[in-house]
């Protein structure tokens, strides 16, 4: 099950500006947080043993109020697990379903989490980006992961009785 939050800004003199819930205000939108959308994701066992990006399969979107809007990206939480020496998990974030290289347009921050010496690496996600997606169209950020080198059982989350929940948080700041 998943959970999602919003705290839109939305424009009630209906001449353009922002209105700013909860006393938020400023005589300019640049800099200013417009959006907030959290999508709580639950405790799914999602695995690779791939050594090419993987979708998580949890994808979450905003849409900006300006192409000048910038989003930060940011996943929480979670059971990062690799269970074999010398084995580690890349994560990134893509915005759209295009795999392009690092640091590409469509690849957002990367995340490394594994073990040199021993198994049983095991940490939460720890992931932000600030993206410039210069539209107003709906925009779509998904966490992938590989498993580095190639080996079996690679957890973004490893759910059960340890597991825990991942957030996927998506902020509209004016620009």
């Amino acid at each position: 099950m998943s959970i999602i939050r919003t705290n839109q800004i939305t424009n009630t003199a209906g001449d353009g500006s922002p209105s700013f819930p909860n006393g938020l205000a400023g005589t300019s939108g640049v800099g200013k947080v417009l959006q907030v959308k959290q999508l709580l994701v639950d405790k799914s066992t999602i695995t690779t043993s791939s050594a090419t990006f993987v979708s998580t399969g949890k994808s979450f979107s905003i849409t900006p109020s300006a192409t000048s809007s910038k989003i930060m990206v940011e996943i929480r939480g979670g059971e990062a697990h690799c269970p074999y020496v010398s084995q580690f998990m890349v994560s990134t974030i893509f915005r759209g379903s295009i795999n392009a290289p690092y640091p590409g347009s469509n690849v957002l921050g990367i995340q490394t989490i594994g073990n040199s010496s021993s198994g049983l690496s095991v940490s939460t996600h720890n992931i932000c980006f600030l993206d410039s997606p210069n539209t107003t169209n709906e925009v779509t950020y998904t966490p992938h992961f590989r498993s580095q080198p190639t080996k079996p059982d690679c957890y973004f989350n490893l759910a059960g009785s340890d597991g825990s929940a991942f957030t996927i948080t998506l902020t509209e700041i004016g620009g």
